[in-house]
């Protein structure tokens, strides 16, 4: 027991440490410019995808690894060349068309009829899911308009989803009886989903920042950032639980891999995106 209690610390003070570089490094490069920006968002979705593809491999599948992982990094440079007006949306339907016809001729090629459909589609989901999903910051920034704010908003989305994980870990912890998800995650709890939820509202002291949404506006798109976080980190949970594979391959000291860092990620940003989009709907 004692042992236990001494390797829960040790995990905890290096996630700690770790947090304290990752965080503002993070910060610092969303806020730098739109090239940092979009550096980081291809980054991301490239490990990502990377981690996932030999989440995959290590259950015994044979996606197209490296790819897989470039056509997702694609989609980003895709979305990055659409925010500056240099592609249309018609080249978005040629590019998906291209990737789907490349990765099942390449897997024919790659593996053969063994499990051919499996490796495939699972290879073609990788790049959907992280390379259309992780391209979210970059769509934000372009729904927010030219100047500092498309940015702003970003970190401070970055922000909510980190205190909601953190909020959601520590009220669980403490307080948290009633499981939320226990054949997924036996760890999660309904203490922690709330506690998580009222971490994600914290950065509403920085709607200064935000000057073109009300603090009403700025509340919703917390709280479904938040909330999409923690189903985030849930749907991580039930692919690695699916197939078998504990942990995504280590990068980050305590944290695991870059995809158990980034899993709220792929899904606060796009369902804010999505509100975002909705809320600039409904104030025409």
């Amino acid at each position: 027991m004692a042992a236990d209690a001494t390797a829960g610390g040790s995990n905890l003070k290096q996630r700690v440490l770790s947090a304290v570089v990752f965080v503002p490094g993070v910060l610092l490069l969303v806020e730098v410019g739109e090239w940092t920006l979009y550096a980081l968002v291809v980054v991301v979705v490239g490990r990502c995808a990377w981690e996932f593809y030999r989440i995959l491999e290590q259950a015994g599948y044979r996606p197209l690894i490296l790819p897989g992982s470039i056509l997702a990094m694609g989609v980003c440079t895709h979305f990055r060349r659409l925010e500056q007006g240099q592609l249309t949306n018609d080249a978005l339907v040629l590019q998906l068309m291209a990737v789907v016809l490349i990765l099942l001729a390449w897997t024919l090629r790659h593996g053969g009829v063994e499990r051919f459909a499996a490796n495939a589609f699972l290879t073609l989901g990788g790049v959907l899911f992280f390379g259309l999903l992780g391209s979210a910051p970059l769509l934000l920034v372009q729904a927010a308009g030219p100047g500092a704010e498309g940015r702003h908003l970003v970190a401070v989305l970055f922000i909510c989803i980190w205190l909601a994980d953190s909020a959601a870990y520590f009220s669980g912890r403490q307080w948290g009886e009633t499981k939320l998800a226990p054949m997924i995650s036996p760890n999660k709890t309904r203490v922690g989903l709330v506690g998580g939820i009222v971490g994600s509202l914290v950065p509403m002291g920085l709607i200064s920042l935000l000057p073109s949404f009300s603090p009403l506006a700025l509340m919703g798109l917390l709280l479904i950032a938040g909330i999409g976080g923690q189903i985030g980190d849930l749907v991580e949970s039930a692919i690695k639980r699916d197939v078998g594979v504990k942990d995504a391959p280590a990068l980050i000291p305590g944290h695991g891999g870059l995809l158990d860092r980034f899993d709220s990620y792929f899904f606060a940003f796009p369902l804010a995106y999505l509100y975002v989009d909705m809320l600039a709907i409904f104030e025409k």
